[in-house]
């Protein structure tokens, strides 16, 4: 028996099964073969034909719809050729594209984009495949109850598998945030990512347990163990059914409706979290449009996604966070320039009103969205009173145009602000007589209250959402809203945190937005918190 240790805890679920190792082909990058012209044609046939085999696939699966839409834009495009005209092989540009796109979402702070990174490495990976001779399917062999041991799962690769039929997943890559992380918590799967070279002690044919509350691997346990984890597991699959039966009930804290939302970033999440038993979405990303496009996408694009996003919550809330880029989520049209501490620079409200023409046609998109569902706008990292008023002087701009223009909106719109910085904090009983609701946004909150980024392995045990200055913080920002009469809610990674709950109730907070896949357990969760 031997155990293998990550400190990174993918989902509240165990699987015990025989491991199945995949071996990919390997792309060789070469030396320049050929002129300019040559390597470009070699680059453009294989992506036309990766984007004729996504056109097929996307058919049937959403995974690869969104794809075709990445490797469709000129952006992708236009990056490889720009390496190619500075003198690289087809797949040496390739290969720095994508290092390049990669790193830009990998870096932002935000679990939605930041998994976009395992979308452009999949894209990337199926042009060199075809660049080398064609995509070969590395899952060939997987048998029923087998768990699928990897350097690193790309999304696609999820749509190779039956999910229904394997245990769980271990990778020698990921975090929290990866692709497989988020596909395991919402299959109810076991997953281990992060285990680095560690993984290479696994062989295909052993015996695992997979522990991922634990971030547990073991390999061919003894009886004894075994007998243990199976019994955890059987208690396991009662309790999930327990929490997906109070999943589609409205739940309650001391005779107080709680609301348990969800976090979305595009109309099938909205639609998959209302499935799920969300009671709305407390936190739609606005910028996935943005990062999406190589040019500015327009008033009525953003419409006529906003107005489907409003129409699949069913009459419940959809709380649309207004652009929430720069910094750490450069816009390369949008003409950013390169800054020496981005997360202190210029971003989310301080880019939209700065670009004010840009801001309108936004704004103008979600107000007439407004008209078909309950649709509330929230302006993202506000440090000053002065912001809110100014982005509320837009708002009302807008809404005088749209009615000069005879065009359908809700003239009473709920306006909120995000609280993710030290000043809003601080400033939150001002801010509360100007708004209609607060999102507590812990991801942020917690970096710039402790002054610790978390991606900095030096300093990431200061990141830290249970350090008493983040949980002061927490609670000054609910009794200011309590005490304005505003609705406060939690839309960062600690309100899907389900040993948080009890705390987050107990100062007061009756909103929380979450993964989609955390939506029935947090919803158990306050059922059964011991002061209820």
């Amino acid at each position: 028996m031997k155990s293998l240790q990550t400190s990174v805890r993918a989902s509240d679920t165990i699987a015990i099964g025989r491991a199945f190792v995949v071996t990919r082909q390997s792309t060789t990058v070469v030396a320049n073969c050929g002129s300019e012209a040559e390597e470009i044609e070699r680059f453009t046939t294989a992506l036309d034909s990766s984007i004729a085999q996504l056109e097929v696939l996307a058919e049937s699966n959403d995974i690869f719809a969104a794809h075709l839409e990445i490797a469709s834009d000129e952006m992708l495009r236009d990056s490889v050729l720009e390496y190619i005209g500075s003198g690289s092989s087809a797949m040496e540009a390739c290969q720095s594209a994508c290092s390049d796109l990669v790193a830009m979402f990998a870096a932002m702070d935000d679990e939605y984009l930041s998994a976009r990174a395992d979308d452009i490495k999949d894209i990337f990976a199926r042009i060199e495949a075809n660049l080398s001779g064609g995509v070969v399917n590395p899952f060939e062999g997987v048998k029923q109850g087998d768990i699928i041991v990897a350097k690193e799962l790309l999304p696609s690769d999820m749509a190779l598998v039956d999910l229904g039929a394997i245990r769980g997943f271990v990778t020698a890559l990921g975090s929290t945030t990866s692709h497989v992380c988020i596909m395991a918590r919402n299959h109810s799967l076991a997953a281990v990512v992060g285990l680095g070279e560690q993984i290479n002690q696994i062989a295909t044919g052993e015996m695992l347990i997979v522990d991922s509350m634990e971030g547990l691997v073991v390999i061919n346990p003894d009886s004894q163990t075994l007998d243990s984890y199976l019994v955890r597991e059987l208690n396991l699959e009662a309790l999930r059914k327990e929490q997906q039966t109070v999943a589609q009930q409205t739940v309650e804290y001391q005779g107080e409706k709680v609301a348990v939302m969800a976090n979305a970033g595009s109309v099938e999440d909205v639609a998959k979290a209302i499935e799920a038993g969300a009671d709305g979405i407390g936190l739609f990303r606005s910028e996935f449009l943005y990062l999406n496009s190589s040019v500015e996408p327009t008033e009525e694009q953003q419409y006529e996604v906003y107005s489907a996003a409003a129409r699949a919550c069913e009459g419940r809330p959809l709380t649309i966070r207004t652009l929430d880029i720069g910094g750490d989520k450069a816009v390369p049209y949008l003409g950013f320039e390169s800054e020496e501490n981005p997360f202190l620079g210029w971003r989310a409200i301080r880019v939209s009103l700065d670009m004010e023409q840009m801001f309108c046609r936004q704004l103008r998109a979600i107000l007439r969205a407004s008209s078909v569902g309950d649709v509330r706008v929230m302006f993202p990292m506000v440090t000053t009173l002065e912001e809110l008023t100014e982005a509320k002087q837009v708002l009302e701009k807008c809404k005088a145009e749209l009615k000069a223009e005879g065009v359908a909106h809700n003239e009473n719109i709920r306006v909120g602000v995000m609280i993710e910085t030290p000043a809003a904090v601080l400033i939150a009983d001002s801010l509360a007589e100007q708004c209609d609701f607060f999102s507590i946004g812990t991801n942020d909150l917690v970096q710039y209250i402790m002054a610790a980024d978390r991606a900095n392995i030096k300093v990431s045990h200061l990141y830290n959402p249970y350090s008493a200055a983040v949980v002061k913080a927490i609670k000054m920002t609910i009794d200011s809203a309590v005490k304005a009469g505003v609705e406060c809610s939690m839309c960062g990674e600690l309100a899907s945190d389900s040993s948080a709950v009890e705390m987050l109730l107990e100062a007061g907070l009756r909103k929380f937005s979450v993964n989609t896949g955390s939506v029935a357990k947090i919803k158990y969760t306050i059922t059964k918190t011991k002061t209820n």
